[in-house]
């Protein structure tokens, strides 16, 4: 790594022994390399402590009892004294060496509070880079903490709201952004390859939940309005 660290990439893991290796060696892969790694694991029995230790990284660990989405998030981010944060599943590997350097341009504009990208059923790992890769950044309304990059500044006056345990914290951050006047960009470029997800019994548990916290996030006050747009390639 380099002599100025400006991002921390916060990874969230338990039991994540299949996948975590491979996130953390397309980290190790990427073009730039101005970043350090922080581990928040909740309770890991299977060998993923014994992989993460191989790799450059600050582990933190909290018990399974405490673990919600936001919590692990704002514990990890709490330890990060960067300008930017990258948000990383355990099992949510970069498609491209470029990944990050894709990603963190768009804070060249002041007004970008976040990036997100997509992440990719690992059934289609092979057609990633043809279908997704290609398709052109635009504004949106809603980032996923699967893969984003967010700025540590924004989070410090709204951390991730530790009331949303079971999740969907990434959407109300995003929402509360825009109403304050930010953008939160979709940037292809910036995709994974996600092994959990659609063919996992929980993530159909989980969706209808998901849902209706979301339904109940849109009701939520905000500061002001503010609308997507496309960006202007």
């Amino acid at each position: 790594m380099g002599n100025i660290i400006n991002t921390s990439w916060v990874i969230r893991t338990k039991n994540e022994g299949e996948h975590i290796g491979e996130v953390l060696e397309m980290l190790q892969k990427q073009t730039r390399q101005d970043f350090e790694i922080i581990i928040v694991d909740s309770g890991s029995t299977d060998k993923t402590l014994e992989i993460v230790k191989k790799f450059p990284t600050e582990l933190i660990k909290i018990n399974p009892e405490e673990f919600n989405y936001s919590y692990s998030l704002n514990v990890g981010i709490k330890k990060s004294k960067c300008r930017y944060i990258g948000i990383l599943s355990g099992h949510s590997v970069p498609i491209t060496k470029t990944f990050y350097a894709d990603g963190i341009k768009f804070f060249s504009n002041p007004n970008v509070a976040a990036i997100s990208g997509h992440y990719v059923n690992s059934r289609f790992r092979f057609a990633a880079k043809t279908i997704f890769l290609n398709q052109e950044q635009h504004f949106i309304h809603d980032m996923t903490n699967t893969n984003s990059l967010i700025r540590r500044e924004l989070w410090s006056i709204y951390p991730f709201n530790e009331k949303l345990a079971l999740g969907c914290e990434d959407y109300d951050w995003a929402l509360e952004m825009l109403a304050r006047g930010y953008d939160v960009v979709k940037a292809p470029s910036f995709s994974t390859i996600y092994y959990r997800v659609n063919n996992k019994p929980s993530y159909w548990k989980m969706k209808p939940i998901w849902n209706k916290i979301c339904r109940e996030i849109d009701k939520k006050k905000r500061p002001s309005k503010s609308f997507s747009k496309i960006i202007d390639d």
